[in-house]
């Protein structure tokens, strides 16, 4: 399992100020450092068409004068109405302190649009644009990652968050067609040239597309209340995705920075010339998110393209939108456990007649049960008592059992994971209390060594990193192909992390490569509830003195 990108824990950051934070950001002591700062622009680059103007040097704190003693948390948090910083990379890091030099806490992503403190706190050799304040914490510096003109191409370009209300926050699809990731719309010519077989492919896909483009409603249809829960079944009136809003939403024509020429930097990963048409390939069922889409005329084939996060282009045609998998689990405060999931083709309700059985009722595939812990043989098999006075075979269901002996930190208010890799079920705590329970995905090879084979690891973690969204190659993703903004990371030990699994609806069988898969919605009921919290407008978040502990996870047989 591959190690993500190193980083290191705040040691000095504080919170900053008072100016109307959320609930979940309040009860910060507030310090009443003074610090002398002046009105200025940002800029690191001045060659930049772009950039902004440096603040005067005879106002601003250079690198060198910086206490490294100090809290910073005299400045105080920007209000939300601000003025606003934004970044201009797909990672821009988030600092504790207004210096390159200190601790990372999180980052940015092109796309948001964060509030800053209306002047720099800092300037110097590592940052001449000025280092700013952001809300609710941390320091970005103003350069070639952030800017604080909101009429910068790429800001005005791409101006799509990922949507938290959502399980999906970005619209999905997977490749079914090698494809170029275009940086400019391709001419007919270039597309002949950069797309194998592209008549034929052309050909069949207008004679199938009616079922090829078969889209069925999914995780962003099911109603959700208050914290993220289920709250009923998907409606029966509601309808798959439009063409437009499947691929991240239609404009008409091309977008104002793709007419002629590109007109913004190439800012995915993947370094290309300027004069260049395509940043790499795709492979064949990758998946990918989407901020949206449009179609081209005549001089390209009249072919919907679709633009990726980081601002490439794929032919629509070559692409299969998902709409991620409905399943979720199922709150347990009234009830607690045992509770069980119908996971097996063909399973019943069972009622007992004179010592025999009575078949009732198909289940529903993959069915919440709660129990009430009662056991018995009846006939030679194994049966569990539900709590509407029915019974189910025990080998039908996947079951979180009542625990016999909690482990040491279950006590208080304490939040934990606990995993069970026997019956692919994960369980939220508070403390000694069970809330909420569902299906899980864990390492294919079982309770086997992690070194040796696809296994998740057993013991007690905790989380240190959480991201809305990241990119995991073929040996973190749990799939055989680049799988672009898997959304709900969270990291516990290495690259081994709880995410959701767009990919697939397999829940309750042990399948990835190591990781935790969850559903889309489960997925994004745990990183909400969980701990290190990532803050609004934000793209991930850091454990340490900056945002506290992680949640623990305790992963056992």
């Amino acid at each position: 399992m591959p190690e993500i990108p190193e980083f290191s824990h705040s040691r000095d950051m504080h919170l900053r100020g008072s100016l109307e934070l959320p609930a979940k950001w309040s009860g910060i002591a507030i310090g009443t450092l003074t610090l002398t700062l002046a009105l200025g622009t940002s800029g690191c680059d001045s060659a930049k068409a772009w950039v902004d103007e440096a603040p005067s040097a005879a106002v601003m704190k250079s690198a060198e004068d910086i206490d490294d003693s100090a809290d910073w948390e005299g400045a105080m948090v920007p209000p939300e109405d601000g003025p606003k910083l934004a970044p201009i990379a797909m990672k821009s890091a988030v600092y504790s302190q207004p210096n390159s030099a200190s601790d990372k806490v999180g980052y940015l992503r092109l796309g948001a649009k964060v509030a800053r403190t209306a002047e720099p706190v800092s300037g110097g050799a590592d940052c001449r644009g000025g280092w700013y304040g952001l809300r609710p914490v941390g320091y970005a510096c103003a350069g070639d990652d952030n800017t604080l003109k909101l009429d910068h191409p790429l800001v005005k370009a791409i101006a799509v968050e990922p949507d938290r209300s959502k399980p999906m926050p970005y619209k999905y699809a997977f490749i079914r067609a090698v494809a170029p990731n275009y940086l400019r719309v391709p001419s007919t010519e270039e597309q002949f040239r950069y797309e194998m077989r592209l008549e034929r492919h052309l050909r069949n896909w207008k004679k199938l597309s009616y079922r090829w483009d078969a889209l069925e409603v999914g995780a962003n249809d099911v109603p959700l209340g208050e914290g993220g829960l289920a709250n009923g079944p998907i409606p029966a009136n509601a309808i798959a995705m439009t063409m437009g809003e499947r691929f991240g939403g239609e404009s008409e024509g091309s977008p104002w920075w793709l007419r002629g020429e590109r007109r913004i930097p190439n800012v995915s990963g993947f370094r290309a010339p300027p004069y260049a048409v395509i940043a790499s390939r795709i492979k064949r069922h990758a998946g990918v998110a989407l901020i949206g889409n449009f179609t081209t005329g005549e001089e390209a084939q009249g072919r919907r393209f679709a633009i990726s996060t980081d601002a490439r282009l794929i032919p629509a045609d070559k692409l299969k939108a998902d709409s991620g998998s409905p399943f979720h689990g199922e709150s347990i405060r009234e009830h607690g456990l045992p509770v069980a999931f119908a996971r097996k083709a063909g399973a019943t309700w069972w009622n007992i007649k004179k010592g025999k059985l009575k078949k009732g009722e198909r289940l529903k595939w993959r069915e919440f049960i709660s129990l009430t812990g009662n056991v018995r043989k009846i006939q030679g098999v194994r049966m569990v008592e539900a709590r509407n006075g029915q019974w189910v075979r025990s080998k039908d269901l996947k079951t979180a059992p009542k625990n016999s002996k909690l482990p040491w930190f279950a006590k208080g208010s304490t939040r934990w994971i606990d995993i069970s890799i026997l019956s692919q079920t994960l369980v939220l705590w508070e403390g000694n209390i069970p809330i909420y329970a569902t299906l899980i995905s864990t390492g294919r090879d079982g309770v086997g060594d992690p070194k040796r084979t696809l296994s998740t690891p057993q013991g007690t973690f905790k989380i240190y990193q959480k991201h809305v969204t990241t990119t995991m190659d073929s040996d973190a993703a749990d799939s055989e192909f680049e799988l672009r903004d898997v959304p709900w990371v969270m990291y516990f030990k290495g690259g081994y992390a709880l995410h959701a699994a767009y990919w697939h609806d397999d829940f309750g069988r042990g399948r990835s490569h190591g990781c935790v898969n969850l559903s889309p919605i489960d997925a994004r009921y745990a990183f909400q509830w969980s701990s290190p919290d990532v803050p609004e407008h934000w793209h991930a978040a850091y454990t340490g003195d900056t945002f506290g502990k992680g949640t623990l996870v305790h992963i056992h047989p």
